[in-house]
C-alpha cells in the first residue's frame, strides 16, 4: 500500500510540475548566490595579488639600486635616509604582505569577510595593526547580509520545504480524499511520513545537483574538495530534514492549510530570525567591547608622552638591553631617529596592553557565549559550520589577526638588531627577508558538534511527531 501511495504521489508531483518548478527555481537561486560569493572571492584574491606584485616590483627595484651603489655604478645619496641600502627604507617601503588566502569553498559563505580585510602589511614603524582589521563596508549590505549560498540554505531553503509540504494532509482532508485513503490498511503516520520522505528525496536531489553544478560552473573542483563538499551536504540535508519533520508534526495536528502555513512560518521566524538575533544582542549587552576610538586615543596619548621623554627612554632601554648598545660611540648611528622609537614602543605597548586585553577578552567572551548557545537553533549551527567550511568565521579572522601581529614582531626582529648595529642592506639579502605563510591549523573546527546538534534536533522532532500522532489519532481528530 505504501509503495502504491509513493508511486502515485510521484505521478501527481510530476503532473503538477512541482519538480520542474523547484529544480528551475532552486538552481537559479543557487547559481546567483554562488556567483555573488565568487565575485567577493575574486575581489579578495585580486587585492592580495596586486599587493604581492607590488612587493615583487619593489624588491627588484631595491635589489638593483643596492647593487648599483655597492658596485659604485651609482653614487650614494648624501642623505642617508635616501640611501637604498638603508634598512629603514626597506623595512618601511617594502613590507611583506601577510595575506589570508581564500579556501576553495570561500564562495559558499561570506561570513565575516565583508567586515574585515584579508591582508596586512606590517611595517617597522607603527602599531595600528594591533587595533583591529575593520574596513569600510556598505551599511545597507551589512544590515541585510550577503546573498550567498549560506543565505539561500539558511533562510530560503526552509521556506521552499514548508511551501512543498505544509498542506499534504490538510489538502486531502479538505477535498474529501482523506477518508477514502484511510479506508485502506495504512496508518496516518506511515502514509504522511512516506509522502514527506518522497518529497525530501526529491528536494535533496535538486539541492545537491544545483549546488554541484554551481560550484563546477565557477571553477570549484568537487573531486579535489570532496571532503568539504560532503560536509556541506551533510549539514544542509540534515537542516532540510529538520524542516520536513517540523512540517510533518504540524500536518499531524490535522488543522487547515491556512493554519498550517501560519504555524510553520511562525516556527521559521523563531528559529531562523528571533533566536539568533536575541543571542547576538545579549552577547553585546553582557560582554560589551571597549570603544575602538577610545583605544586609538589612548594609544596616541601614550605615544605623545613617550616622544617627550625619548632620550631618557632610550638610555633606559640600553640599560635593559646591553647587547644592543653601540660598540663604537664615536660614529653616529644613521638610524638614530628610529632607535628611540624602538625603545618607546615597548613603553607605549605596555601602557596600552590592558585596554587591548580588555577588548580581546570581551570579544572572546562574546564568541564563547554564541558558541555555547548555538545549539538553541539549527540555523545558527548551519551558519557556524558553513563559515568554518568557507574559512570566514570570526575565529578565522581572529586567528589571522594574531598571525599578523606575530609576523610583525618577526619583521621588526629582523631589522631591529641590525639597525642598532648600524648595518646596511646587501643586494643578496633581499631574498632572505622574512615571509609569511598563512595557515588555519589552530582554528577549531565545529563540524562534528554542529552536525550532532542538527541530528539532535531531528531526533527531538521525530520523537515529538510520534507523541502528536498517538495523542491526536486516539481522540479521532484525524479521522473525523
Amino acid at each position: 500500500m505504501l509503495n502504491h501511495n509513493i508511486k502515485y504521489e510521484w505521478i501527481t508531483l510530476v503532473r503538477e510540475k512541482w519538480i520542474v518548478i523547484l529544480l528551475l527555481l532552486f538552481f537559479s537561486i543557487t547559481l546567483f548566490a554562488v556567483r555573488n560569493g565568487n565575485e567577493k572571492v575574486e575581489d579578495r584574491n585580486l587585492s592580495i595579488t596586486k599587493e604581492q606584485e607590488k612587493v615583487v616590483k619593489l624588491d627588484a627595484e631595491f635589489t638593483a639600486d643596492i647593487d648599483s651603489v655597492t658596485r659604485k655604478l651609482k653614487s650614494p645619496p648624501k642623505k642617508t635616509w635616501l640611501d637604498p641600502r638603508s634598512l629603514s627604507n626597506i623595512a618601511w617601503d617594502a613590507p611583506r604582505v601577510v595575506a589570508m588566502e581564500a579556501v576553495p569553498l570561500a564562495l559558499v559563505s561570506t561570513g565575516q569577510s565583508d567586515l574585515f580585510t584579508h591582508y596586512a602589511k606590517p611595517k617597522i614603524y607603527g602599531e595600528a595593526y594591533t587595533l583591529g582589521f575593520s574596513e569600510l563596508s556598505n551599511p545597507v549590505q551589512l544590515l541585510f547580509g550577503s546573498f550567498d549560498l549560506a543565505f539561500v540554505c539558511i533562510y530560503l531553503l526552509p521556506l521552499l520545504v514548508l511551501a512543498f509540504s505544509y498542506n499534504i494532509l490538510s489538502a486531502d482532508k479538505e477535498s474529501g480524499v482523506l477518508k477514502l485513503t484511510f479506508s485502506q490498511p495504512v496508518s496516518v503516520y506511515q502514509w504522511l511520513l512516506s509522502k514527506l520522505a518522497l518529497r525530501y528525496v526529491i528536494l535533496s536531489s535538486i539541492v545537491m545537483i544545483s549546488v554541484v553544478a554551481a560550484l563546477l560552473f565557477y571553477g570549484v573542483s568537487v573531486a579535489d574538495n570532496f571532503s568539504a563538499v560532503v560536509k556541506l551536504f551533510a549539514l544542509v540535508l540534515s537542516y532540510m530534514l529538520f524542516w520536513f519533520l517540523v512540517a510533518f508534526v504540524v500536518n499531524l495536528f490535522g488543522k487547515s492549510s491556512g493554519n498550517n502555513a501560519v504555524t510553520l512560518v511562525s516556527v521559521w521566524v523563531v528559529m531562523v530570525l528571533l533566536i539568533p538575533s536575541v543571542i547576538s544582542q545579549l552577547s553585546n549587552t553582557l560582554y560589551p567591547v571597549p570603544s575602538r576610538i577610545n583605544m586609538i586615543h589612548q594609544y596616541r596619548v601614550a605615544e605623545a608622552e613617550a616622544d617627550k621623554n625619548a632620550n631618557e627612554i632610550l638610555k633606559t632601554y640600553y640599560r635593559d638591553h646591553p647587547e644592543l648598545a653601540p660598540k663604537d660611540t664615536t660614529k653616529e648611528n644613521q638610524y638614530a631617529w628610529i632607535l628611540s622609537y624602538f625603545a618607546s614602543s615597548e613603553l607605549v605597548n605596555n601602557s596600552v596592553k590592558p585596554i587591548l586585553d580588555k577588548y580581546d577578552k570581551a570579544l572572546a567572551k562574546q564568541q564563547t557565549w554564541v558558541d555555547n548557545l548555538r545549539f538553541l537553533s539549527p540555523a545558527i549551527l548551519l551558519q557556524n559550520s558553513l563559515n568554518d567550511l568557507a574559512g570566514t568565521s570570526t575565529a578565522h579572522y581572529a586567528d589571522f589577526r594574531n598571525q599578523v601581529i606575530v609576523f610583525a614582531d618577526v619583521w621588526k626582529g629582523y631589522f631591529k638588531p641590525r639597525m642598532f648595529a648600524n648595518e646596511v642592506m646587501k643586494a643578496e639579502e633581499m631574498k632572505e627577508l622574512p615571509k609569511h605563510t598563512y595557515n588555519t591549523e589552530s582554528v577549531k573546527n565545529h563540524f562534528a558538534s554542529d552536525l550532532a546538534g542538527m541530528i539532535f534536533f531531528v531526533l527531538i522532532i521525530l520523537a515529538g511527531s510520534w507523541t502528536v500522532y498517538r495523542r491526536y489519532t486516539a481522540t479521532g481528530i484525524l479521522n473525523a
